[in-house]
């Protein structure tokens, strides 16, 4: 009997907050059924649009940016950890029964650093249906991840990772040396 009950107070807790969104949102917000929303959860929109599918669970800390005319698509049964925080300036797709843990960034942009840190690159992420995000991961732009693979906790995510695998790390390499690409610059200008 107390399981049933509060399940009912989260499910009338929530009705209010999706009617909240939705009416604030103007359009750009499309909450479907009921979810579980905790204290803290934050959404932004600047000119983007959200739509969360049907009985999703958001903890605590929760943040969900669209900004630019990002797009962020959540599917049904998803679940949001605390201190999760998404941000689309392109567009984001999670799909059905995904798990997500604490403390994990999902980008689909980056600054542009050729351009002195003016402006963004944007791609999209895709995370299909029963996808398992490990705590303090990152996923990066242009990223897909197929259905029912796991992300191992710490792990910083940027490609194809295919179906039903399991996939981890993250080994920092030196990808460029400033002064060696000024040089290779001023011996490129020289020779043209």
């Amino acid at each position: 009997m107390n399981g049933i009950l509060k399940r009912t107070f989260q499910k009338v807790y929530s009705l209010p907050k999706c009617f909240f969104y939705q009416i604030i949102g103007h359009g750009c917000i499309k909450i479907y059924g009921l979810q579980r929303w905790e204290r803290g959860v934050k959404i932004y929109f600047n000119g983007g649009y959200l739509e969360i599918g049907r009985l999703c669970n958001f903890r605590r800390g929760v943040q969900l940016h669209a900004l630019n005319g990002g797009i962020i698509r959540v599917g049904e049964n998803t679940v949001f950890n605390r201190n999760v925080s998404v941000t689309a300036m392109n567009k984001i797709t999670v799909g059905n029964h995904v798990k997500i843990a604490n403390n994990v960034v999902i980008v689909d942009h980056d600054h542009d650093y050729k351009n002195n840190n003016r402006g963004y690159k944007t791609g999209s992420v895709v995370i299909e249906d029963g996808v398992w995000i490990g705590a303090n991961s990152v996923i990066l732009r242009n990223t897909y991840i197929g259905a029912n693979s796991v992300i191992a906790a710490g792990s910083v995510v940027k490609g194809i990772v295919p179906p039903k695998t399991i996939y981890g790390g993250k080994v920092a390499t030196e990808i460029k040396n400033f002064e060696t690409m000024d040089k290779t610059n001023d011996i490129q200008e020289k020779h043209e």
